[in-house]
């Protein structure tokens, strides 16, 4: 634990979810995730009230079958999705508006990227709308 994180420990108990805040004592419960980690949120203000900002939860969790580790390579490549959505979208933006300024139909775009011009259209409806707002 640093000034600015602190460990939360978490288990399944049955039907309940059980967290552990490193250096505090006692721990709290909750019947889902979610509503453990809103406590948990809500609850570090109060248990660090010595300090001017509450530390940030680092989750561990200790589920039989399941590692830390499982659970970080999942997220890497949840970002990894991310930044290939990202670029994905970017390029076939940038695609479509050329192939549209070369003449192409909305039909023949989707036929040569493998989408349907209703896609096309949607696509091209949401560059003009979204240049429209940055000017």
């Amino acid at each position: 634990m640093t000034a600015d994180r602190v460990d939360v420990h978490i288990t399944l108990a049955g039907s309940l979810w059980l967290a552990q805040v490193d250096g505090v004592a006692g721990g709290m419960s909750a019947r889902t995730l979610k509503e453990l980690h809103g406590d948990v949120a809500e609850g570090l203000p109060f248990l660090f009230a010595d300090r001017p900002q509450p530390p940030t939860p680092v989750y561990h969790y200790a589920l039989p079958g399941l590692s830390e580790q499982d659970l970080d390579d999942f997220a890497a490549l949840q970002r990894q999705a991310a930044a290939i959505a990202e670029d994905y979208t970017r390029t076939l933006k940038k695609r479509v508006k050329h192939m549209h300024e070369l003449g192409l139909s909305d039909g023949d775009i989707g036929e040569l990227l493998g989408l349907t011009k209703q896609r096309i259209q949607q696509i091209r409806t949401n560059a003009n709308d979204e240049s429209r707002q940055v000017s």
